[in-house]
């Protein structure tokens, strides 16, 4: 199964053509609606700052951002992420895993992901690739109305005298065990080939 899609992604896609450009009333959009109060990362560079920047800063911060998509490079300094400890309530302080890792990511990668997502929501179906009933990572999908939802199952369930069966899974460290690859597949087969870079 994994030479298979190791040989998926190794085969070429066609990009016919190139993400389009962001524009400066996206970037003010998206830079907004940021949350000032949050902790910046090792640059120290705060949301807050980068609202009150002016006009030229925006602009060049603009060509930065449509220079990374048009030639589909990260740059590494925005990968870089502050990690922050801390103790999970009630747990012994010299135990390592009495801990929880925060990663503060660099303002300027915050902006340019949720430029990306808006552009992405905007270019494809995402309704007909992510199931109705995935909660986590959505946008207006709490897990109340996941609470609601399994209620509701089992409410109609019980009125209709049926079995209701239920399976919970909690995997420790989840994203150390995620299949990487399958991602990257599922991403190239779903979104347009723009959004595909290997």
């Amino acid at each position: 199964m994994d030479a298979e899609v190791e040989g998926e992604l190794a085969t070429q896609t066609q990009h016919s053509e190139n993400l389009q450009a962001f524009t400066l009333t996206e970037l003010k959009q998206v830079i907004k609606q940021l949350n000032p109060l949050k902790a910046p990362s090792s640059d120290l560079i705060t949301a807050h700052m980068k609202q009150e920047m002016p006009p030229e800063g925006l602009q060049t911060l603009l060509h930065i951002f449509n220079a990374i998509t048009k030639f589909g490079y990260w740059p590494v300094p925005l990968k870089h992420a502050k990690i922050i400890m801390i103790q999970k309530p009630g747990k012994n302080h010299t135990d390592v895993t009495s801990y929880r890792s925060t990663s503060l990511l660099p303002v300027i990668s915050k902006i340019l992901e949720k430029l990306l997502l808006k552009r992405i929501y905007n270019d494809t179906h995402f309704q007909a690739w992510i199931p109705l009933h995935q909660f986590g990572f959505r946008k207006a999908h709490s897990t109340i109305q996941q609470c609601h939802r399994l209620t509701d199952i089992i409410n109609k369930a019980l009125d209709y005298q049926q079995y209701c069966s239920a399976l919970y899974l909690d995997v420790s460290q989840a994203f150390d065990k995620f299949w990487h690859q399958g991602v990257l597949l599922k991403i190239k087969q779903t979104l347009p080939p723009v959004y595909f870079n290997p």
